[in-house]
């Protein structure tokens, strides 16, 4: 029997990154996924790729309605949602510091990282409730634990997903609810491979060491196990939302190699 077994879980983002890596590995551990994703190429493939257990609704996380009627419609394809993982999100380039970023980049950064997992757990949460209680994972950021970030409005974005996933906790317990958050380091998933000039045809090892080699102000060489794969954050994803962690709470989990740190 798998790790989760009988769970059923809503995944924003899964077409790419760390959410398609979850929702294949959700798979795999025995649960059935909905792939919440804006983008419907990427969303059928991941779908198509791992098969009748898992369900494509196009979602903007940004939006109130969309993710109210995604996770409906997941709950009426496999009967209930008792996992919400918030992974949808992203910096961009434009980001800036306080004093000269382009306060465009402040309503688009917030309004995804921030705005769409309040959205998802505004309207999950019910779900988790009718369920009998759940599991909520959201996505912070090393950014939110170490002021090394040149982009401050994706900064207060994650540091914002910490006093919301602490806030939830504090509240829901009572329904038999549990909401942690990731602060990952440097993942290679496409886009930031991308960022990195880094072709995602290489090795997992090749593509760690190149990316070592480029000397980010987050994590340095004291921080070997700092760069990662979407695989690997995607396996706390599944050790969050399984059973195993139940004594887990209002925790903010760094996989981030240390860097936060020393």
């Amino acid at each position: 029997m798998g790790r989760l077994e009988g769970k059923v879980a809503f995944i924003t983002g899964a077409g790419a990154g760390i959410g398609r890596a979850s929702a294949q590995k959700f798979v795999t551990e025995g649960a059935r996924v909905v792939v919440a994703e804006l983008n419907p190429e990427t969303g059928k493939a991941t779908a198509a790729a791992l098969g009748d257990a898992v369900l494509f609704v196009p979602t903007d996380v940004t939006d109130e309605s969309s993710v109210a009627a995604s996770l409906d419609a997941g709950a009426k394809q496999f009967g209930k949602i008792d996992v919400l993982v918030n992974c949808a999100g992203g910096s961009i380039q434009a980001d800036a510091s306080v004093t000269d970023v382009d306060l465009d980049v402040w309503d688009t950064t917030i309004h995804l990282d921030l705005k769409g997992p309040f959205l998802c757990c505004r309207a999950g949460i019910p779900h988790l409730q009718r369920a009998g209680g759940g599991t909520i994972v959201n996505f912070t950021s090393i950014v939110a634990l170490k002021g090394a970030f040149p982009g401050h409005v994706y900064t207060t974005a994650k540091g914002g997903i910490i006093s919301l996933t602490q806030a939830i906790a504090g509240r829901y317990w009572r329904d038999g609810i549990r909401a942690n958050a990731i602060a990952p380091g440097i993942v290679l998933s496409e886009r930031v491979a991308s960022r990195f000039g880094i072709d995602g045809e290489n090795s997992d090892e090749d593509q760690i060491k190149t990316a070592m080699a480029t000397k980010s102000r987050l994590v340095d060489d004291r921080h070997p196990f700092g760069y990662g794969m979407p695989e690997d954050i995607a396996n706390v994803v599944v050790f969050l939302a399984s059973d195993e962690s139940r004594m887990v709470n209002a925790a903010v989990i760094p996989a981030e190699g240390g860097a936060s740190a020393y």
